[in-house]
């Protein structure tokens, strides 16, 4: 369709699943893309598929919780592919389960590190860039959690609902400038990571993955686990021109877990 034509996407948190599948769906919607994560294993091959698209695709690595590094980052996207439209902020450490009584504290502090305060380290150095182009778009992808507030998932629950409250702030701060800020709430994301954590969890109860996912899709209003293509596809809608009067919004992916 070319929602994103002649875009330019920086993705902070490349990953399997959701962010692999937000390059493949942002550069087939027409964007170039600019792909950061801490590890090169993933995103290293991922740009050569998204040239393979036809699409201009450059990759560095990146610790977002370092600002010269997000600072690096967008210079480069500046220089080499000439600015940027749209930042995602897709980066996730989603561990320290248990409660908080027993809890390494040391957990917490990550969480909060890479989950929100790498976010902002990344969207400040990226907001000067951002100034500078027409309705630009910052996408943060939250997570169910966040809305829910499971037992045992303090650190991680915690670090997005914090991530929640800046995307409403910063819609605020710089809608003046034309810049739209929303957050993307997916629930369950059915693919590699959401099957080995139900499998295991199934393992411990006897329960086979089928039957898992069977549970799971019970809790949502559609009785399904939306796959990494069609949350990525919401991202696609909120950082294109059919969500121009959209800023400030959280916007639930989850097939309608919460509502």
């Amino acid at each position: 369709m070319g929602l994103l034509n002649d875009r330019v996407a920086v993705l902070a948190g490349v990953g399997v699943d959701l962010g692999t599948a937000l390059a493949r769906v942002f550069a087939a919607e027409g964007a170039d893309l600019v792909l950061a994560a801490r590890s090169e294993d993933i995103i290293r091959t991922l740009a050569g598929e998204i040239e393979g698209m036809g699409r201009k695709c450059i990759w560095q690595c990146t610790d977002i919780t370092d600002a010269a590094a997000c600072r690096s980052l967008v210079a480069r996207a500046e220089e080499e592919l000439g600015g940027i439209d749209i930042l995602v902020n897709n980066a996730v450490w989603p561990h320290g389960e248990g409660p908080l009584a027993d809890a390494n504290l040391e957990d917490w502090r990550t969480a909060m590190e890479v989950n929100f305060l790498g976010a902002m380290t990344m969207t400040q150095a990226a907001i000067p860039a951002l100034r500078r182009r027409t309705a630009a778009r910052i996408i943060m992808v939250s997570t169910i959690a966040s809305r829910e507030h499971y037992a045992m998932a303090g650190p991680y629950a915690s670090s997005k609902a914090a991530l929640n409250a800046v995307t409403k702030t910063l819609a605020r701060e710089l809608g003046p400038d034309g810049i739209r800020v929303n957050a993307v709430i997916p629930g369950w994301i059915w693919g590699p990571t959401a099957q080995g954590v139900l499998k295991q969890w199934g393992e411990a109860e006897g329960v086979s993955l089928d039957d898992m996912r069977i549970r799971y899709e019970q809790q949502t209003a559609l009785h399904y686990l939306p796959d990494a293509e069609e949350v990525a596809k919401v991202a696609v809608f909120l950082a294109s021109e059919l969500s121009n009067p959209v800023t400030g919004h959280l916007l639930d992916a989850n097939a309608g877990q919460w509502m």
